[in-house]
């Protein structure tokens, strides 16, 4: 195994080390308290660093294990194709051990048959000196006649002379075959030292995976620790992220960060809109709905001169009427359902009253975009108080208004126009500070949506 890696893998690990607390575990329930939201946020970005050096450790056991994986494939490759070389040499030498007793066997035949024709040797030959040692009277006095004997005698030399032909014959088969069983018996002892030497090798080849079986196991576990302490410093984070979310709903109501979160995401996904941004807006015209307009709460008769004050004619709308119109479209009670209040200086309104929801939207507003607002969320009908409808809603206007291109000045172009429906820097009306609210929240809103991330 590369040494690189064990090394970089056991410096990754202590510096892995150096970073864990060596005080109590970080006590993550204070985190919904407006004083420890700095330290918070600062173990949040201590966690982010730790879990990088921790991706970082994971990321080199991987490397190793695949190293170690491909060397293991190789090691297991050479044991197999040693065990069959083994194997090879066990079947050669027990054909050699066969051809070894075949030769043995045939040794065993050449000297019954030497045994044998020696035993008919032996019976001539004392056949024969039996005749060598009559007398001539002896034979004259036998049944067998002289002119047999002399007939007999060649033959007995005859046999003889084959006999002893016979004998040198096998003596040199026995010679042969001594020969070929010698070298059959080199040749077992050949393959049994070459089978041993590889056995020793497929030893070393085993012995060897067992090391890299045994780092991989190593590995795999130190990677599943790293995997486990991710895993906490993840819970932790997000402990601390849902604490934080808590600290900016505690003012009751609204909508929880988390979930606003999500719907600008799904909104500015669609749009191009940033999420920050989305949000910035709705903080700043009602805190995430948290302050919807204190109009038309639990009166017994709404008196629409305050509430929408203006003409109902020439060109302004009449949203009293369309209010009135989407109120039975959507079944909400026309008395209690909250507007906000127009702006009223010096016992004159400055400001258009009426506007609905978390998104402020003004009646007429919210009916020329109510069906792109439906389509965007798939629901039959638009409602300016569902937080996801009007965080939709907001999305959509912004975007039309240019904030789509994520540049500083477009957001905060758009900011403007949303709360009066002119630029930043149209001289007749002195609306920068809505620009710059907004913008400066949203900064504040994606230090937020990073705790998400």
């Amino acid at each position: 195994m590369n040494k690189y890696y064990q090394i970089l893998s056991v410096l990754l690990f202590f510096a892995l080390l150096s970073t864990l607390p060596v005080d109590a575990q970080f006590d993550t329930s204070k985190c919904n308290q407006e004083e420890n939201e700095e330290d918070c946020r600062k173990r949040i970005q201590e966690i982010s660093k730790e879990i990088v050096i921790i991706q970082a450790g994971k990321q080199v056991e991987v490397e190793i294990q695949q190293e170690l994986g491909t060397e293991i494939n190789k090691l297991t490759g050479e044991i197999q194709k040693t065990s069959s070389e083994i194997n090879k040499k066990n079947s050669l030498i027990n054909n050699i051990k066969d051809d070894i007793v075949d030769k043995e066997k045939s040794l065993d035949d050449l000297n019954a048959k030497l045994r044998r024709e020696k035993e008919s040797l032996e019976k001539i030959l004392r056949k024969r000196y039996e005749l060598d040692d009559a007398t001539l009277f002896e034979l004259i006095l036998s049944s067998e006649q002289v002119s047999d004997f002399y007939e007999d005698a060649p033959a007995f030399s005859y046999v003889q002379s084959s006999l002893s032909d016979s004998f040198q014959i096998i003596d040199q088969l026995k010679v042969d075959i001594y020969g070929q069983k010698s070298a059959l018996e080199q040749k077992r002892e050949d393959e049994a030292a070459a089978k041993y030497s590889l056995q020793v090798e497929q030893k070393k080849i085993e012995d060897q995976k067992k090391q890299r079986d045994q780092a991989l196991a190593v590995s795999e576990q130190k990677e599943a620790s790293l995997a486990e302490l991710q895993k906490l410093r993840e819970a932790e984070a997000a402990e601390i992220a849902s604490k934080l979310f808590e600290l900016r709903d505690l003012a009751g109501g609204g909508i929880e960060f988390g979930t606003a979160y999500q719907y600008a995401k799904e909104a500015g996904d669609k749009t191009g809109v940033r999420p920050a941004f989305i949000l910035a807006i709705l903080e700043q015209e009602s805190n995430l709905g948290k302050n919807v307009g204190t109009c038309n709460r639990n009166t017994s008769e709404p008196i629409w001169s305050d509430i929408m004050p203006g003409p109902n004619s020439g060109s302004w709308r009449d949203d009293q009427t369309i209010y009135k119109a989407l109120m039975k479209k959507l079944g909400r009670p026309l008395i209690g359902t909250p507007l906000s209040c127009p702006i009223k200086i010096n016992g004159s309104y400055s400001g258009w009253g009426g506007a609905m929801g978390p998104s402020q939207f003004i009646p007429a507003t919210w009916t020329s975009y109510e069906s792109r607002i439906a389509r965007s969320v798939g629901a039959t009908t638009a409602d300016p108080w569902n937080a996801r409808h009007a965080i939709h809603a907001t999305a959509l206007y912004v975007a039309d208004l240019g904030a789509g291109a994520q540049t500083y000045s477009a957001e905060k172009d758009a900011a403007c126009k949303y709360y009066s429906g002119r630029s930043c820097s149209d001289p007749s009306v002195q609306n920068a500070f809505y620009g710059n609210g907004v913008m400066n929240r949203a900064i504040k809103i994606q230090s937020n949506i990073d705790l998400i991330k």
